[in-house]
């Protein structure tokens, strides 16, 4: 049977942002392991290490939220639902979706302001990267957060795990 070409652009998205988290996950993992040796043997480390470990792991905390809401695995307060009727159940969760997409979206805004902020004036974060490219992670990830909560909102959803 053929896939529609929608679910297949998302089939590939959702491979390629896999395929990201595993990549900064594993680069993150690299750079502490030569940090430790080369601290370790030679007295010595990567003068940029800590900065770059620092903003990694800001990212890669932004891609594993990407993942969670993707699955619908992210942290939600899901007691209420289990109790009321499908469609009392059903407007809950479009409520909290939207909920969710608003304040993902101010945060999105909010961190737009800062990397224009930092853009103004930059300072290197490492050598010939400057400050805000590093904090672009804050309105890119925060504004597909709001995005992946919108269509969440609408689409099918399963039912939590224990409903009636």
């Amino acid at each position: 049977m053929n896939e529609a070409p929608l679910a297949r652009v998302l089939r590939g998205l959702h491979r390629a942002e896999d395929v990201l988290l595993a990549t900064a996950l594993g680069a993150l993992l690299l750079l502490a392991l030569a940090q430790i040796v080369l601290r370790s043997l030679f007295d010595t480390g990567l003068p940029w290490g800590e900065t770059v470990s620092r903003a990694g792991v800001l990212w890669l905390a932004m891609l594993g939220a990407l993942g969670a809401a993707r699955q619908q695995r992210h942290v939600a307060i899901d007691a209420l639902p289990r109790f009321l009727p499908p469609g009392p159940a059903r407007l809950l969760h479009v409520l909290g979706q939207l909920g969710a997409a608003v304040v993902c979206g101010w945060a999105a805004w909010m961190g737009l302001g800062l990397v224009l902020d930092e853009r103004a004036f930059p300072l290197p974060f490492v050598p010939g990267v400057p400050s805000w490219v590093p904090m672009l992670v804050l309105p890119a990830g925060f504004g597909l957060l709001a995005l992946r909560f919108t269509v969440a909102a609408f689409a099918a959803r399963k039912p939590p795990e224990g409903a009636p």
